[in-house]
């Protein structure tokens, strides 16, 4: 089981570098300078949505930005207690019930 477990190892290694590598070498050449990509065009996909749905989406997203703000206003003492904190649950164990 060892190894296979280091030749696992060592593929994952060797795949990892040449990934990196692989695509990094062929691209940077050096004495040639670099393309400017193409400016983007955006794409139409589709017909405008209805005037009521677009209204209602601009609707939603004015409140929740009201909310967000309210909250990120909202004035904390020093010190105060954190709203909750994480605290990571044990792994249940194979093959017994839950």
């Amino acid at each position: 089981m060892k190894a296979s477990r280091r030749r696992f190892l060592r593929l994952i290694a060797a795949g990892s570098a040449a990934a990196v590598t692989g695509p990094a070498a062929a691209v940077a050449k050096p004495g040639r300078p670099a393309k400017k990509p193409a400016e983007a065009k955006p794409e139409v996909k589709g017909p405008a949505p209805p005037a009521a749905l677009a209204e209602e989406i601009r609707r939603q997203k004015a409140t929740l930005e009201q909310g967000l703000k309210a909250l990120r206003d909202y004035p904390l003492p020093p010190g105060s207690e954190p709203g909750f904190t994480f605290v990571p649950l044990k792994a249940r164990r194979k093959g017994r019930p839950s």
